[in-house]
């Protein structure tokens, strides 16, 4: 329960600050909590707030029950839940040890009757009921507390100055301490007669006092205080479970003036240890101790350690808002900021962070005067994105927060200026080229270098690779060449150099040119291909050498199983291709091709294969094709047309004209006559010429062997 005064201006942070009016109460059981006997235990929530246990005593006759808490000044606290009808009071019986039943009022005790009645028994108190319950009336507020409600019942648990004025509770003064004592209220009518309603329960008497707040901090913004302080649970400190709210209190230690700042019930929450409440205090430039105190249902109290803090004015001018951050035609950042209303206002601080850096850095060592809203932060850099944040200062010191982030990139159109000295120079031994060259650009601007490379001769085409994929800012560079192939003899290169700044802006290209050095001849050609055409000249083919540096190539003949060879022509590299026309036919030649690179450097020669010259077409057919069968025998004779293509002729028989004709016989080309002991007449032959390729006549005459 959370009871206010109106203007307090005080927060908790844990509890909620809705009236009690149209609040909802429940009970719930909670076992291991203190209780006068082993039945009963009540546990009162209002609104989520926990009010402490409240041992409740055993009935003897009906279901009204009481609570007993002995306080450490030795007197006892007794408090029921029994509704007293108006005009009815009671009178308190007291029962030591089993003993007998002492009273102890004189006179019956007869609660307020009315609004005003309880208006003056409440006093100041009287005014937080009103603000909690959002009434004025003294009447009504009188007859709503009397409601036989579960609020009102907590009500009376928090505030025992009501619970007595409402005839719910009662103080043994001078209270048996130590002993089994038993109480009694029995409930009187108006005439002072006993009604025969009674209210009874017993408990051990032992004194106990509300443990002290602890780990109490202060901290103030101005004369606003914030106090935190911790209070353990009922489960962590079972001894608890009588404290039911806090008060608390400052002193100014130069007057000795003590404040009450609890200008509501402030109340002790269920599960919570963590405690907050903000006190305003009246002067800044002065020193005040601060406490708290622990308030159980009997309104004991024990205060925790002070802590004494001086309150100074350390509230910082309001923030910064719709800062605004541009470039000039400068480079420069311009931030742009409305006046500051402050009444205070010492001047203004300008922070600036890079790119994405988190933390600012303070670009001004002096304040900027009090109505200055302008800001060049002239040593911006080119091609940057800046982030500022302005800040406001009080005549007291005190800086506002950072306002709102202004973003601005600095455009840099600046082109950098080329390098110079580009040189390029092979070394043997690596097998690389180093390229040199001197820049007048700073590093910072820089970005990186773009180093080139395109091969011109023989033309690798129009594109150029890039040397370097990362960023790189040495004026120097080493080329290995194509991956694991580096550079090939003879090639010539032209490279370039870039140079880029941090706004990607290009520099012109400085060129250079370097020829690898031809130290080795080139690789020949790997195959060749050798052929008649026309039957009267030799066609040579080749594929080209996979060296770059070829300039051209070398065509060479020689005569088989001969020493001699003869140097043919030398083709341009372009010219993969000879006719030789100059040679015999029935000849076997033998050819081969070398590479020459720029350098005049040839490569190994490549052979071809033995090529008999001939012709292309196959050798006329014979003539005059005759087959006589004498003297057991079958005499073949013919004639022959091309005896120069002709190196022999080869016979063939068969049993009918048309049939499958197998070989029988071969002779030379100067034989035109064939002996067949093994024929018989009536058989059928055929001879076809053949040539030293072993090429025979497309057709053959078919011939029948007749009898001479």
């Amino acid at each position: 329960m959370y009871l206010n005064r109106k203007n307090s201006g005080d927060v908790h942070s844990q509890l909620s600050r809705t009236p009690l009016k149209g609040r909802i109460f429940s009970f719930e059981s909670i076992n291991g909590m203190r209780k006068i006997d082993s039945k009963i235990l009540v546990i009162f929530f209002l609104a989520g707030l926990t009010i402490p246990t409240l041992s409740i005593a055993q009935p003897t006759e009906n279901e009204h029950s009481l609570t007993i808490l002995t306080r450490a000044d030795g007197s006892a606290y007794i408090i029921h839940n029994y509704a007293l009808p108006f005009s009815h009071g009671y009178h308190l019986y007291r029962q030591i040890e089993g003993g007998d039943w002492e009273r102890l009022t004189s006179e019956p005790f007869y609660p307020a009757q009315n609004g005003f009645e309880l208006q003056q028994a409440m006093g100041a108190e009287f005014e937080l009921i009103q603000n909690e319950l959002d009434q004025q009336s003294p009447q009504r507020i009188f007859l709503m507390l009397r409601a036989p409600t579960d609020g009102n019942t907590i009500i009376s648990g928090a505030i025992p100055e009501l619970a007595m004025s409402l005839g719910r509770a009662a103080l043994d003064e001078d209270a048996p301490v130590n002993q089994n004592v038993s109480y009694r209220f029995e409930i009187i009518n108006d005439l002072g007669r006993a009604t025969g309603t009674t209210i009874e329960g017993s408990a051990l008497l032992i004194p106990k006092q509300p443990i002290a707040p602890s780990k109490l901090v202060a901290t103030n913004r101005d004369r606003r205080v914030k106090i935190d302080w911790e209070y353990p649970t009922e489960t962590e400190a079972p001894e608890t479970e009588d404290v039911i709210r806090f008060k608390t209190f400052y002193r100014d230690t130069e007057s000795g003036e003590t404040v009450d700042a609890t200008d509501a019930f402030f109340v002790r929450t269920r599960d919570e240890t963590e405690y907050r409440k903000y006190i305003t205090v009246p002067q800044r430039g002065r020193e005040y101790e601060f406490w708290v105190e622990a308030i159980d249902i009997s309104g004991q109290s024990t205060a925790s350690e002070s802590i004494t803090i001086r309150i100074e004015d350390n509230v910082a001018p309001p923030i910064i808002s719709n800062v605004e951050a541009s470039a000039n035609d400068q480079y420069q950042g311009v931030i742009v900021w409305p006046v500051s209303t402050a009444l205070d206002l010492a001047g203004y601080h300008i922070y600036m962070a890079r790119g994405e850096e988190q933390e600012y850095t303070r670009l001004t060592d002096q304040l900027l005067s009090v109505l200055q809203s302008t800001f060049i932060h002239e040593e911006a850099e080119p091609g940057v994105q800046y982030r500022y944040a302005v800040t406001a200062v009080d005549q007291n010191g005190n800086e506002g927060e950072l306002s709102n982030p202004a973003h601005v990139y600095i455009w840099d159109y600046r082109i950098p200026n080329p390098v110079t000295g580009l040189a390029a120079e092979y070394d043997p031994e690596s097998k690389s080229v180093k390229l040199e060259w001197t820049s007048v650009e700073e590093n910072e601007a820089m970005k990186t270098y773009q180093i080139l490379r395109r091969q011109i001769n023989p033309s690798g085409g129009e594109l150029y690779d890039q040397l370097n994929q990362e960023a790189h800012l040495e004026s120097s560079i080493i080329d290995y060449g194509f991956g694991t192939d580096g550079f090939r003899d003879g090639v010539s290169f032209e490279y370039g150099v870039v140079v880029v700044n941090k706004s990607s802006n290009r520099s012109d290209t400085a060129w250079t040119e370097i020829q690898i050095p031809d130290l080795n001849p080139p690789e020949a050609p790997t195959s060749i291909q050798v052929q008649m055409r026309d039957g009267e000249k030799v066609q040579v083919g080749w594929n080209a050498s996979v060296s770059g540096d070829v300039t051209s190539y070398n065509i060479y003949r020689q005569e088989f199983e001969s020493d001699l060879t003869l140097h043919l022509t030398e083709n341009d590299k372009g010219e993969r291709y000879l006719l030789d026309r100059q040679v015999e036919l029935n000849r076997e030649y033998i050819y081969s091709v070398t590479a020459v690179d720029s350098m005049g450097n040839e490569s190994e020669a490549l052979l071809s294969g033995i090529l008999t010259t001939h012709k292309t077409h196959p050798p006329v057919p014979s003539k005059n094709v005759q087959a006589l069968y004498t003297d057991n025998q079958v005499i073949l004779q013919w004639q022959t047309i091309d005896t120069e293509q002709v190196a022999g002729f080869r016979i063939y028989r068969s049993e009918i004209a048309t049939g499958m004709y197998d070989l029988i016989g071969e002779t030379n080309a100067d034989t035109i006559r064939f002996t067949h002991s093994g024929s018989n007449a009536g058989q059928w032959f055929k001879v076809f010429p053949v040539d030293r390729m072993g090429r025979e006549a497309r057709t053959a005459r078919a011939v029948q062997a007749v009898i001479d």
